[in-house]
């Protein structure tokens, strides 16, 4: 590094000390002789502009060491910051549906688009039109560290950062060449991981500058659900237990309704020769092993970091990135669900039987044309017969295949220095990211529609035009090659983000102090301007909706910018006292002006106190807000398929609470409320933007206490409560909560819940509108609890002695509620809960504990964690009310073979814990497969050779 003067010095470390400087830059200085000068050390910032450890920091921060993801062996980063008891496990390597490819960090359980994602104290490239950031664009071999900002942190860094931030400290400063290699595979042989990396590095120009690049490549193999005993069949709910369920669209054809056959049956499904069968619930198709339990992938990253000093007071810097990842994700074939569905009943491809119960519902005809009885005519004028709902799984078709590829770009350049003692930082960066999202073995309804309806010898489609080939869905395996090729159809899909910020801030001391403190008032000022742009481009069988297997999707096209003008200023108030060694005031404040929703503010406070070397206390209290994304505000509506209970059928309806007139009025038959078995677990909703969301705000109030009775022990504690007004999600918080809230509680055919349903011709929920909205509140409080004892032992190998060290992390959630929509109060306790209401587990304890010994060149290390059991949110009277409390123990070992060769071995999962399974209520593969091991114990081995 560059040597400064000792004026410039001193005057960093006490803004250093005070604010967080905006240079992110920290003073390390060593004593030396008047007038000598002292080494600088520039590092990452967080928490303010400055660097904060766990124990001086102004608000709650969290600290992961580099090392701590070398010794768990995990080359993707989301899957060490799930093991956090401060974060609610989002899409990882098990996200199959739901999921898009996309790894991610989710803070306090709020929802990852409110935590905001760093590198080196600046934003990141965003990943998907939420502005979210994919977790796989940062490597972890890359890793020098990771400060999570647990209590807000919207004044300091903007929106997106009211759960808190994520800041990833890269190696950009490095001499020599160092090549590293991971290897990971399961107990049972499967899902290969492998990475390797090289990182070069030197100095230049008489060490004025120094240039670092980076080459990683990462590979991932699947696993699927099939191949675990856990999961490879889906289970559902039975009256005594959970038994094997599945999708009511199946191989043979499902007939929802269908007429009686001539030995009394109702045709429910078709045998092999087109005979006509009863369907029940052993009929239901099992999806579950076509799904990918591990998805697939394969990573290219390059990275460069570049600085050159100019002289003593200017230093330029550049960053350069380059990321290149493809996930593949994988479902069962297209269950083609479709209503009124034209046949020709005279079609061979019916057996005589159906036939004949088809006829049975048509009367005869006169001369005329017309029906000679009472009965209306079944037939159009055509001649053909129409059932009402169909199922039909295409397995003939394969499986549902898609393809996510996101070619990453960032380019940032920027200088820092001294302007007098004033020090100061000025970046511009770009980043853009463009998606290709392939869907391949899809079926387009219309053609399905139009080879279905074939001439009575079967040999031809009534409709000819395009090529029809006659389709044959009545009995399974029946379907010929040639129909196949018509019916099947494939979907390219493209979107393109850009981001663009240019960064101005400068940070020094006021010229006065308070009377009581001999330390100086530190302040910053900067400005921040923000430019977001991108847009999604379906092609033309996605956007039209002549889709059965993948979700329907319109554009989503929109941009914003915002100018930003912020400042901190760090007051000493008390320094040596009797009880106050010192007391700090500091503020926080930022104001923006959105090109879309105008002007919104944040503000922050907090009050230090430091008793003495040994006690401190510290409380904060921040208003935040978060502006709505462009997909919340111009997503075009897309469909999906979310996990949820119709009131109206027999698994839902409550006598006394479901309003059995409403279930009538829409459509479902009187003698079948509360009788029917929904068709399937997962109800479609139509999701879609809305451009007159407002802002989220929020409150966030931090209480902490820190305590450090010796050099090797120091204990955290601290309180967190955060309140989200006007919070955006979905209509009701989702396609659940609509249908509960329309049909349960409301109960007014006129409200916007029950408008937003529709049903299908046998009563089943059809479809379900659920677009953005600004929903009432969402909050969260608990007790973060950590503390980090090191002890040196009397023993080791050969005449060393070692060193115990035992890290703590442990999270206590006392509250997590959340509304159900604009103008419904009804608030939902989820603390300890998971289902359909409250979604994914919230333990209310979870612990992680880190043993490491240490003796010479060997490190052996255990990594211990807990999480509670959780209750399904709809009361004791289910199947699998609770799931239980869960252990897990991960074991580690790493050598020292010279200065120049380390390598480690571990093992995940020591205990093959399972989780415990569960029916309606799950996510995906009987469970929350991000949050609990479903693979089981993996085994890894990774090297690093230096030189």
């Amino acid at each position: 590094m560059k040597q400064f003067k000792r004026s410039k010095v001193s005057m960093l470390i006490t803004s250093a000390c005070l604010i967080g400087g905006s240079l992110g830059l920290q003073a390390s200085a060593e004593e030396a002789n008047d007038g000598a000068v002292e080494e600088v050390e520039r590092i990452s910032i967080t928490g303010s502009r400055i660097q904060r450890v766990a124990l001086t920091a102004k608000t709650p921060v969290i600290e992961l060491d580099g090392t701590e993801f070398a010794m768990s062996g995990n080359l993707n980063v989301e899957q060490k910051l799930a093991e956090l008891p401060l974060t609610v496990p989002s899409f990882g390597p098990s996200s199959n549906n739901p999921g898009d490819g996309t790894a991610r960090v989710d803070l306090r359980g709020l929802g990852d688009e409110r935590t905001l994602v760093l590198v080196n104290g600046r934003r990141w490239v965003p990943a998907t039109q939420t502005g979210v950031v994919d977790l796989n664009t940062i490597p972890a071999s890359l890793i020098e560290g990771v400060d999570i900002i647990t209590g807000g942190a919207g004044a300091v860094y903007g929106s997106d950062a009211l759960a808190g931030v994520v800041n990833f400290r890269l190696k950009d400063d490095f001499e020599g060449a160092e090549i590293s290699a991971l290897y990971d595979i399961t107990e049972e042989g499967d899902g290969e991981k492998f990475n390797t990396d090289l990182t070069i590095g030197g100095n230049f120009a008489d060490d004025k500058g120094n240039a670092t690049v980076y080459i990683g490549y990462a590979k991932r193999e699947s696993i699927f659900q099939g191949d675990r005993d856990f999961t490879s069949v889906t289970l559902t709910e039975g009256e005594n237990g959970l038994v094997p369920g599945g999708s009511s669209g199946i191989p043979g054809t499902r007939i929802f309704a269908g007429p009686t056959l001539p030995n009394g049956d109702t045709l429910g499904r078709f045998g092999p020769n087109g005979e006509g069968l009863p369907y029940t619930s052993a009929d239901a198709f099992n999806y579950a092993p076509d799904n990918y339990l591990q998805l697939p992938q394969e990573r290219l990253t390059l990275n460069s970091f570049a600085h050159y000093y100019v002289n003593d007071d200017t230093r330029l810097y550049s960053e350069l990135s380059f990321i290149r990842n493809e996930v593949p994700s994988q479902l069962a074939p297209t269950p083609a669900f479709v209503n009124n569905l034209v046949v020709n009943p005279d079609s061979p491809f019916f057996g005589a039987d159906v036939q004949a119960a088809m006829k049975a519902l048509v009367p005869e005809l006169d001369d005329e044309g017309e029906p000679t009885g009472n009965m209306i005519s079944q037939l159009d004028a055509n001649g053909n017969f129409t059932f009402a709902t169909i199922g039909r799984r295409m397995v003939e078709n394969g499986p549902r295949q898609v393809i996510d590829t996101r070619n990453a770009m960032r380019l940032l350049v920027g200088v820092d220095g001294f302007i007098g003692d004033w020090a100061y930082n000025a970046y511009y960066s770009r980043s853009e990211l463009d998606r290709s999202n392939l869907l391949n073995n899809d079926v387009s309804e219309s053609r399905f529609r139009q080879a279905i309806l074939v001439t009575d010898d079967g040999t031809a489609c009534q409709d000819p035009s395009g090529g029809c080939a006659p389709i044959n869905i009545f009995g399974e395996g029946n379907i010929s090659q040639a129909a196949i090729d018509f019916v099947n159809v494939g979907a390219s899909n493209v979107t393109n983000i850009k981001q663009e910020i240019f960064h101005f801030d400068i940070a020094g001391e006021l010229p006065f102090t308070v009377p009581s403190a001999d330390m100086p008032v530190g302040f910053v000022i900067g400005y921040e301007s923000r430019f977001d742009d991108s847009s999604f481009r379906p092609d033309e069988f996605l956007a039209s909706g002549d889709v059965l297997g993948f979700n329907a999707g319109e554009p989503t096209v929109g941009n914003y910018s915002v100018d930003e003008i912020f400042t901190e200023i760090d007051i000493p108030l008390v320094t040596d006292a009797a009880f106050a060694d010192d007391i700090t005031l500091w503020f926080a404040g930022r104001v923006s002006d959105y090109s879309n929703i105008g002007n919104a503010s944040s503000f922050a406070t907090t009050i230090n106190w430091t008793v003495n070397e040994y006690v401190s206390f510290r409380a904060g209290y921040q208003e935040s807000v978060r502006a709505p994304n462009i997909s919340e505000l111009f997503q075009g509506a897309a469909n999906g398929f979310p996990s949820a209970t119709d009131p109206c059928s027999v698994d839902g309806f409550v006598e006394g609470q479901t309003d059995r007139a409403l279930c009538e009025a829409h459509g479902v038959a009187a003698s079948q409320v509360g009788v029917f078995e929904q068709a399937n677990a997962q109800i479609e909703g139509s999701f879609g933007g809305n451009p007159d969301l407002k802002e989220e705000t929020s409150e966030t109030v931090t209480l902490g206490l820190v305590i450090t009775p010796t050099e090797n022990f120091d204990v955290t504690i601290d309180y967190f409560d955060i309140t989200i007004d006007d919070a955006i999600d979905v209509l009701g918080g989702g396609v659940n909560n609509i249908l509960d809230v329309c049909y349960n509680q409301l109960k007014d055919p006129n409200s916007e819940f029950c408008k937003a349903i529709v049903r299908r011709p046998d009563g089943n929920v059809d479809l379900v509108t659920a677009l953005n909205a600004n929903i009432a509140e969402l909050g969260t409080k608990g007790y973060d609890i950590n503390f980090n004892w090191t002890t040196e032992l009397g023993f080791g190998i050969g005449n060393n002695g070692s060193v115990l060290n035992i890290n703590s992390k442990n999270t206590i959630l006392d509250e997590y509620f959340q509304t159900a929509s604009v103008g419904f109060t009804d608030t939902v306790y989820c603390e300890g809960k998971f289902g359909n209401t409250c979604l994914v587990p919230r333990p209310e304890f979870q612990s992680n504990n880190r043993f490491t010994w240490t003796s010479g060149d060997l490190s052996l290390s255990a990594l211990v964690r807990y999480m509670s059991e959780v209750d399904e949110d709809t009361g004791t009277n289910t199947i699998v009310p609770v799931s239980k409390a869960e252990w897990y123990v991960d074991l580690s070992a790493s050598y020292h073979f010279s200065d120049n060769v380390q390598a480690t071995f571990g093992i995940k999962n020591v205990l093959d814990t399972e989780p415990t399974p569960l029916g309606d209520a799950q996510q995906q593969a009987n469970t929350f497969p991000e949050l609990y091991d479903v693979i089981g114990p993996r085994y890894f081995m990774s090297a690093v050779y230096t030189f």
